[in-house]
């Protein structure tokens, strides 16, 4: 991607990506890494690395916002990934940071629109209300973590910071459905696909690292329990997509008996 690129063309994940990796090989440079050694690690050549650091490439990013709050946590585990020897960054690090990203401006973009639909005015107020108040809290967390020396609590924080930005993703996908008027039937993955997911909770929720792993650090054991949480959440939130695809199948059935 070009410096000259208009950041309004930055639609995608993957258009994302090279901004991302821009950022990180600044960084990586930064704290003593030869770009060499930071095209090892985010999986380019040393003439992309060159590009990056000149600003010839994924230079644009004036208008993404918080966009380093949200490479700061990505670029740290890198640096000590590679110092300790672990690799360098994998590709689903680098779509996940960039789809939030495209969450956070997407979300900025809406809570400043008004609504296209009077008629559902009401519906979409609370939603984009509720939208500023995650993109908000997002903001705040990851201001927060920034903050922190701890690396326990700094990843605590960013942990909430990134759940208030999927909060919001969910938000604004959902005030885009309402002002396109679209509805459409439940579409689910199917029977035993979900079973199988049902199995893989079960076996996650039973192995309980609140209970099976001790650790002096209070802020580690509430990272623990957030996962133990996740889990069963996870598994109630499974079952209960299982039991609308027994319903809609079921539905199916009595139908084609009439």
């Amino acid at each position: 991607m070009s410096a000259g690129r208009a950041p309004s063309d930055l639609k995608s994940e993957e258009r994302l990506i090279p901004v991302i990796r821009a950022r990180l090989a600044e960084r990586l440079v930064r704290e003593g890494f030869r770009p060499k050694e930071a095209a090892a690690a985010l999986n380019v050549t040393q003439s992309a690395v060159n590009q990056y650091l000149k600003r010839k490439r994924g230079g644009n990013t004036a208008a993404l916002t918080s966009i380093d709050r949200l490479i700061d946590p990505l670029a740290e585990k890198l640096v000590k990934r590679l110092r300790s020897g672990l690799g360098g960054i994998e590709t689903t690090e680098l779509v996940e940071t960039a789809r939030q990203v495209m969450v956070m401006n997407k979300g900025r973009t809406i809570v400043q629109e008004r609504p296209k639909r009077p008629e559902r005015d009401e519906a979409l107020r609370v939603l984009r209300e509720r939208l500023k108040l995650e993109l908000t809290a997002a903001e705040k967390y990851l201001e927060l973590s920034n903050q922190t020396a701890d690396d326990y609590s700094k990843m605590l924080l960013r942990m909430i910071a990134a759940d208030s930005i999927r909060h919001g993703d969910v938000v604004s996908q959902v005030m885009s459905w309402l002002e396109a008027g679209r509805e459409s039937d439940v579409e689910m993955p199917g029977k035993a696909i979900l079973e199988s997911l049902i199995a893989l909770e079960d076996s996650a929720h039973e192995a309980s690292l609140t209970e099976s792993i001790h650790i002096g650090h209070p802020v580690a054991q509430l990272l623990f329990q957030w996962i133990d949480a996740d889990e069963e959440k996870h598994e109630k939130i499974v079952s209960k997509m299982l039991k609308l695809e027994v319903d809609k199948d079921l539905r199916r059935r009595r139908s084609a008996t009439r």
